[in-house]
């Protein structure tokens, strides 16, 4: 069982990534109307870091990390065939980089949340 939570982990992560990028990009999330601007929706990548690290708590940061930079090419190339390209490249990598600090802050919150409840329950 704990061999197929480390594969599935982070395939997990990447399916999420990909979702989370694919809605972002076809607008079906909205987090703002303001074209120039922050980009708020990339506080949604955070949410495979944190699934992930509900799935495998051993190592969740690594899992997300490899999830995540195993989806950052399936998005670059869907982004380049499907959508069209509205941002230079370079732009895109620290979107794409973002994304992947989003994804691994989510996962080391729920490492942090872990390692603090079992700090309290140990000083009980």
């Amino acid at each position: 069982m704990a061999f197929w939570r480390k594969l599935i982990a982070p395939l997990f992560c990447c399916i999420v990534f990909i979702v989370i990028f694919i809605s972002l990009k076809n607008s079906w999330i909205v987090v703002r109307d303001i074209t120039p601007g922050p980009e708020y929706g990339l506080l949604l990548f955070l949410l495979p870091g944190l699934l992930t690290g509900l799935i495998y708590r051993d190592s969740p940061i690594f899992s997300s990390l490899i999830g995540a930079l195993i989806s950052v090419p399936v998005c670059t190339a869907l982004r380049m065939v499907f959508y069209p390209r509205v941002r230079p490249l370079v732009q895109e990598v620290a979107y794409a980089t973002s994304a992947i600090f989003w994804c691994v802050l989510g996962a080391m919150l729920i490492q942090l949340l872990f390692t603090a409840y079992k700090q309290f329950r140990q000083h009980r």
